[in-house]
């Protein structure tokens, strides 16, 4: 139900007025944040967030209907682990013939398991996880413009926390087209 979550949208320096969109939802609240960079957008988020269990995803992701119920179950099912990380979906400009940058994108890009798996993060363009991890481990360097999702994965790893890929919290990515 809707008032079992809140949904805040950090606006960092977006070119169109965020605001009148967000306001049409009663769960949704308008933060800007100055400071360039998806990092630091993620640690003013987290400055005002509320809520026991967070997820992350980004402006151009389109989280499953069930993405929230899938994330929290995720969470509740594994007390005390680092972050679960969902699955990413692609979307193609053309879904009947996906141009090659698109393929490659498709199949290199934002591949949750291996990054869970190999290299000990998730991206958080899908990502769930609680406010203790960040009191144990720190939040996102927000000095960093890429690489922090890792960077802090990292950390969550070497604190012996577990982290868990869930196929069944998805959200859809668009490709890139170009190379």
């Amino acid at each position: 139900p809707k008032n079992a979550y809140e949904v805040i949208v950090v606006d960092n320096n977006s070119t169109e007025d965020l605001k009148p969109v967000v306001s049409q939802f009663s769960q949704a609240q308008y933060v800007f944040e100055s400071k360039p960079g998806s990092y630091s957008a993620r640690n003013k988020g987290l400055d005002i967030a509320k809520g026991e269990i967070l997820g992350f995803t980004d402006s151009d992701c389109s989280p499953a209907l069930n993405w929230i119920e899938k994330g929290v179950a995720q969470i509740l099912n594994h007390p005390n682990c680092g972050f679960i990380a969902g699955a990413v979906n692609f979307s193609f400009q053309n879904p009947q013939k996906p141009n090659p940058a698109e393929i490659f994108d498709s199949l290199h890009f934002l591949q949750q398991q291996k990054y869970v798996r190999e290299n000990h993060y998730g991206a958080t363009a899908n990502l769930f996880t609680t406010p203790q991890i960040f009191d144990a481990v720190g939040r996102f360097n927000s000095d960093l413009k890429s690489g922090g999702d890792r960077e802090w994965g990292e950390r969550i790893y070497e604190a012996a926390y577990e982290q868990i890929y869930a196929a069944d919290v998805a959200i859809t990515h668009p490709a890139r087209a170009d190379f």
